[in-house]
């Protein structure tokens, strides 16, 4: 934040226009650490798929292959 310390807020003291900016900004706070929570869950998808799609380049291992197929109907 811009260096402003934290401090308790009696909600039931603040005007009208207190509370909507209160409960925006405790909103907007919620909002920000779930997005972040989201980003590096995504980030770390990512990055592990891209770690497999890069072990799957290794020479060493051999391609797929398909061993037996069936039709939906059998």
């Amino acid at each position: 934040m811009s260096g402003q310390g934290q401090r308790k807020v009696d909600f039931d003291r603040l005007n009208l226009v207190g509370k909507a900016i209160f409960v925006t900004g405790t909103t907007v706070r919620v909002l920000g650490t779930i997005f972040d929570s989201i980003v590096e869950t995504v980030t770390g998808i990512a990055r592990e798929a891209e770690r497999a799609f890069q072990s799957g380049l290794d020479s060493n291992v051999d391609d797929a292959t398909i061993l037996d197929e069936h039709s939906k109907d059998e």
